[in-house]
């Protein structure tokens, strides 16, 4: 019995490769055969045959890409899109980071990443065989090292390797301790300008150089194609137009790197604005403190006073 239940199931699955057949089948014949061997002490474990067989044979169209995530979806005009972004990080360190990025570069969701500033942030993207905390750019890796993790020399030999393959395959790696992004995360932005800024200098510079070189195999194999042709004005026509290849090559060069140090430039100058707003409202602070203890202002002149003398 155990043996037609399973040829049974099999035949309807594969003639008619439909889902609903194949349980009704199923579905009957356990019916038939519950009805035919009543009591029958092999009654379960046909049952559990025939329901595997029916879980197992399936047809491959029902194979079908599931729905997007919720980061996918999510956009500026929800409510707390944040909060979802801030629940795939592993640690609070990383939401640290993530938060100021935020801050910083006016990032908003879009499409399952942060985009903002000029620039794009992905959390746990694959990398290789890796899973690097955060990704800017599809290019500059961002880890967020925690002491406990991340100290031991086993740790620090084993986070060597990785970036050294990942640098292999064309990553810029940033490490940032946790303490940094927890207790000076603008610091940490800092670090992140600096190295995104070298980072896309590099890239820049490498295209040039790449653009400069085919330029010049091309010229090569022009000149050794037509050697024979070749005259004072053909000559002279060929160092032209290599001399017009290195100089707007050059041109792009000396133009992005303006880009970069204006860019860096109000980057610095948004900072020092930061920096100043904070002092201001720190002082504004302290001072409301001082005109409601009064005990505590004489101290506070005290101290002062004895600070002037010092300096």
């Amino acid at each position: 019995m155990i043996a037609a239940s399973l040829v049974v199931a099999r035949i309807f699955g594969a003639a008619y490769n439909k889902p609903d057949w194949l349980f009704w089948a199923a579905f009957g014949w356990t019916a038939f055969t519950f009805a035919y061997v009543f009591a029958s002490p092999l009654i379960l474990l046909q049952l559990v045959v025939i329901w595997g067989v029916t879980a197992w044979i399936r047809p491959q169209d029902e194979d079908e890409p599931g729905p997007p995530s919720k980061l996918e979806t999510l956009t500026a005009n929800d409510e707390n899109w944040h909060r979802y972004f801030r629940h795939h990080c592993e640690s609070p360190a990383e939401v640290a980071f993530l938060d100021a990025m935020v801050e910083a570069f006016n990032l908003t969701p879009e499409k399952g990443l942060l985009r903002g500033g000029g620039l794009t942030l992905q959390m746990q993207v694959p990398a290789m065989n890796y899973r690097p905390d955060f990704l800017i750019d599809d290019g500059l890796i961002v880890e967020v090292d925690g002491a406990q993790w991340h100290s031991s020399p086993e740790a620090i030999e084993r986070d060597a390797e990785r970036d050294k393959a990942l640098a292999a395959k064309g990553y810029e790696i940033l490490r940032i301790p946790a303490k940094v992004t927890l207790y000076k995360p603008d610091d940490a932005i800092k670090l992140v300008r600096q190295t995104r800024s070298g980072w896309l200098a590099r890239k820049a510079k490498t295209r040039v150089i790449r653009a400069q070189r085919a330029d010049g195999m091309i010229a090569k194999h022009k000149a050794q194609t037509n050697r024979s042709k070749f005259s004072m004005s053909g000559l002279a026509a060929s160092v032209e137009n290599g001399l017009n290849s290195f100089t707007a090559g050059m041109d792009n060069i000396n133009a992005e790197l303006r880009q970069f140090n204006e860019r860096a430039e109000k980057w610095i100058e948004e900072d020092r604005k930061r920096v100043a707003q904070e002092a201001d409202e720190r002082m504004n602070r302290l001072q409301e403190e001082l005109d409601a203890d009064p005990e505590l202002a004489k101290i506070y002149e005290q101290i002062s006073a004895e600070f002037d003398e010092k300096r």
